[in-house]
């Protein structure tokens, strides 16, 4: 279902974002990659899409290598025709199951927008630990379920706006964003989540007006009890 969605809207997905956004997206995946402040020499970048955020962390890294992993094909396309870096590579696959990728190959790890369509959160985080090194970082940015009233309430303005202008072309795809947003994991409960499963918080930073960046690090301590 989710490949078939982003399939649909491929070819209008860096425009929705710019347009719903006012191009904030662009500015808080940069400020995400610039959260991490030692130099990671290979990344891995979950869920993807057309690139945004593996193109920003190649901007703040400049000598690091660069996977980035999707489920769906349309989307790497894209990706593929907007890079310009020989440092990075974009290959198909799920981030709930990494198995193709080395074990304590990475760095750092990063999903932008990812982890709210992931039907299993629990085994993604599983298997990102798998893919990192001992002193291996995990960077989220992510649209948490928000606690104060005027969060919501502009959500709920973006919900609308992208309703308006996006849901005639693509009606199911609206309404599973729609959906994933509505039961997305609060802040508390996507760290509670992340710790149980060998991570530590670091630091978390929130982006105006509804987007947080968490910034984790592996524990090397939780392995023998997972």
């Amino acid at each position: 279902m989710i490949r078939r969605l982003f399939t649909d809207i491929a070819g209008v997905y860096d425009r929705m974002n710019r347009i719903l956004s006012l191009g904030l997206d662009l500015r808080w995946r940069r400020k995400a990659a610039a959260l991490v402040e030692d130099t990671p020499r290979r990344i891995l970048d979950l869920a993807c899409g057309t690139g945004d955020m593996a193109f920003a962390l190649a901007d703040r890294f400049p000598s690091a290598e660069i996977v980035g992993v999707d489920l769906t094909p349309a989307m790497l396309e894209l990706a593929r025709q907007k890079n310009r870096s020989p440092r990075i590579v974009f290959r198909e696959g799920d981030a709930q199951a990494l198995s193709s990728l080395e074990s304590d190959g990475f760095d750092l790890a990063s999903c932008a927008f990812g982890f709210r369509n992931f039907t299993d959160k629990a085994a993604a985080l599983a298997a990102v630990r798998q893919a990192l090194k001992p002193d291996g970082r995990l960077l989220v940015l992510e649209f948490f379920r928000s606690g104060p009233a005027v969060l919501s309430f502009l959500t709920n303005v973006w919900l609308v706006l992208l309703a308006n202008v996006f849901a005639r072309r693509n009606a199911a795809a609206y309404a599973h964003l729609r959906e994933s947003m509505r039961t997305t994991l609060s802040t508390q409960e996507f760290v509670a989540l992340a710790e149980s499963s060998g991570f530590i918080l670091l630091r978390r930073k929130v982006c105006f007006p509804c987007c947080t960046i968490l910034l984790f690090q592996k524990d090397n301590a939780a392995k023998s009890g997972m």
